[in-house]
């Protein structure tokens, strides 16, 4: 009765198609009426319907997407944003143009995607350590060791970070302005206490903030994994270079 009901309505909408279609009705509606009957009498005996397809499909497309994302930002970092095209993401995914789009909706969404996390792994290396109890001089040490940290466990997020944001529309570039000038003040604020504190001399503390960012935000031009020094050991050269400049004479 289920299949002779399920077969009428589905009869029905098959003889109500555009005169034009001749695809075979009679295929359409037996496939149709099966799976009906096989969701039903699962139902009715109280069999779980199986999820593993689904969970399959799910991880399956995640790893997609996170293939895709780090291709992008490999070829972002490479080319640039405007240089680097749909085309040249897929033929570097191996798929077709067209394909690409069931991952992204536009290249700019893999732009921003690829800011935001390196944005995020910056605010979570350095927040814990200026809102400790350590001295001021020790926070800053701590701050600019977790920054290089950050660049060399990513190179081509750095690389982006540093110089692809300005290929965001207007509405996200605010918000990465914004992001990162809030990120500016952790360290400005350290700067701030270590002069009022004695530590660092009668100095300029926007200047000598921008003077210690940019003393390792290119970092990623250089900076080689299998090369000399660790991340560790570049950030203390830094350090002493700075701070014996900024430090109070005779301190």
């Amino acid at each position: 009765r289920l299949a002779m009901h399920y077969g009428r309505i589905l009869g029905r909408e098959s003889r109500s198609r555009a005169p034009w279609d001749r695809r075979p009705a009679r295929l359409d509606v037996h496939g149709s009426v099966l799976y009906v009957l096989g969701i039903t009498s699962k139902r009715l005996l109280g069999i779980p319907g199986s999820r593993s397809g689904t969970a399959h499909m799910t991880d399956t497309s995640t790893d997609r997407r996170g293939e895709v994302l780090a291709t992008a930002q490999r070829l972002f970092a490479e080319r640039g944003f405007e240089a680097t095209s749909v085309r040249d993401m897929a033929e570097a995914l191996g798929m077709q143009a067209g394909s690409l789009y069931a991952h992204i909706e536009t290249k700019e969404d893999l732009l921003w995607e690829i800011l935001e996390s390196a944005a995020d792994r910056f605010f979570s290396a350095i927040t814990p350590i200026v809102e400790s109890d350590l001295l001021t001089i020790e926070k800053l040490r701590r701050a600019i060791a977790a920054h290089v940290v950050v660049i060399t466990e990513s190179l081509t997020a750095a690389a982006i970070y540093s110089t692809e944001w300005r290929h965001l529309t207007d509405g996200r570039r605010r918000e990465f302005a914004a992001r990162r000038d809030a990120y500016e003040r952790m360290f400005r604020g350290l700067v701030h206490d270590a002069i009022h504190e004695g530590t660092f001399g009668d100095v300029d503390e926007k200047f000598a903030t921008l003077l210690i960012l940019s003393s390792v935000n290119w970092i990623y031009q250089w900076y080689r994994a299998d090369g000399p020094m660790e991340p560790e050991e570049i950030a203390r050269r830094i350090t002493d270079l700075l701070f014996n400049g900024l430090k109070r004479t005779g301190s």
